[in-house]
């Protein structure tokens, strides 16, 4: 949906206002200070989830080191599946270990790129009046949808996470928590619009950052 209709998830609606967030910042110095203090919270937000994933990843991998006898302690937690603890499973009880180790990875990593285009970002803020102020705004914008994409990728390989977890303890547990992230995300991911208006209001085409259809983009608004 966030090429077909991207007005009804939040990462293709917010793709739109980011856009418009940037020329609102940029095409006026009097938005600075929000423009800083925007960065700021995003910034303040990956650093907080970075150390977290970081560190649960530094828990796990010191745990398998230093556990005697990892795969035993693996197999009598998926004991406690009401419904498969009997049951012998062809998987590699260490697999389990190795996918929390590769997902909690791969969202430590996306959200240092996350980090990193923020940082690029934040040089933008104060660009405003400059002859390439336009050409700042596009660039702003993309890059600032870039960085919102990588956080997208970092949260759902965290929801991920979840029903790897509860693979640890059994494919019981795994296919609840999945079902319930599944019914979590499709809620809390879907735009509808009311009939008041109220909510998540549609976005005119015809007007782009304030700028009109058959006018002069670099005009001040």
């Amino acid at each position: 949906k966030v090429r077909t209709d991207p007005g009804r998830t939040s990462l293709g609606y917010g793709n739109r206002m980011r856009v418009h967030w940037c020329r609102f910042i940029i095409s006026n110095d009097q938005h600075s200070i929000l423009g800083v203090q925007s960065m700021r919270n995003e910034l303040m937000w990956g650093s907080f989830l970075g150390i977290t994933i970081f560190t649960a990843l530094t828990v796990l991998v010191s745990t398998a080191v230093s556990s005697d006898d990892l795969r035993c302690s693996l197999a009598r937690m998926t004991s406690y599946d009401p419904l498969t603890a009997s049951y012998e499973t062809g998987f590699e009880p260490n697999s389990k270990v190795l996918l929390l180790c590769l997902l909690l990875s791969l969202i430590f990593l996306f959200t240092l790129q996350y980090l990193r285009l923020l940082k690029h970002l934040s040089v933008f803020v104060g660009c405003s009046g400059t002859p390439m102020q336009e050409q700042i705004i596009c660039v702003a914008g993309k890059m600032y949808n870039l960085a919102a994409l990588f956080h997208w990728l970092s949260m759902r390989l965290t929801f991920l996470l979840v029903a790897a977890v509860g693979w640890v303890f059994g494919p019981t547990y795994c296919l609840v928590s999945s079902f319930i992230t599944v019914l979590y995300l499709s809620h809390t991911d879907n735009i509808t619009t009311s009939n008041d208006g109220c909510y998540a209001p549609q976005v005119n085409e015809s007007t782009v950052g304030g700028v009109e259809d058959g006018q002069n983009p670099s005009r001040e608004v």
